[in-house]
């Protein structure tokens, strides 16, 4: 059984949680995205071929404004996005003026959780973001993109419950 501070945690009552996580191979990078709601009942999810970028913060990023999209077309106003990447999560919760090109595009995502009435934007060991992590290397080993909602592929759903145990 793996202890319950490396799995993933329920978020509080009418929250929903988003994980991204993102992985790269030589000359790919890919973005996971799972969301799950206060009871771990999982809401949808993607991995995505993003190709070739310039540093993980980037496809890090990505995933992120997909999980932001994703959240906003569930329509619920409280949520906790988690990523294991440190660099992405300090850029995003400093509110400091960055005049780099990550800097203007990490402002312009902050812009888009406007919409929602609470939102964090949090750090998580890399240990309880595994479905995230999952998806990723699931479209890095298939070579794919995969969209789900509330049905999913077996191997995402053995992943999940292996997470929630």
């Amino acid at each position: 059984m793996v202890p319950s501070s490396q799995k993933w945690e329920k978020p509080p009552i009418i929250f929903i949680k988003v994980n991204v996580d993102a992985a790269m191979a030589v000359g790919i990078m890919v973005l996971g995205v799972i969301t799950m709601d206060w009871e771990g009942f999982v809401l949808g999810g993607c991995a995505n071929i993003k190709g070739n970028h310039m540093s993980v913060e980037w496809v890090e990023l990505d995933a992120l404004i997909e999980g932001i999209t994703m959240a906003r077309s569930y329509n619920f106003d409280k949520i906790i996005f988690e990523s294991d990447c440190v660099g992405l999560v300090n850029h995003f919760r400093k509110n400091h003026v960055d005049i780099t090109i990550l800097g203007h595009k990490i402002k312009d995502t902050r812009g888009m959780l406007e919409i929602f009435i609470s939102t964090e934007v949090n750090w998580i060991d890399r240990n309880r973001n595994k479905v995230a992590d999952s998806l990723c290397n699931l479209a890095l080993s298939n070579h794919c993109n995969l969209t789900f909602d509330m049905e999913y592929p077996s191997d995402i759903h053995d992943c999940i419950i292996l997470d929630s145990l």
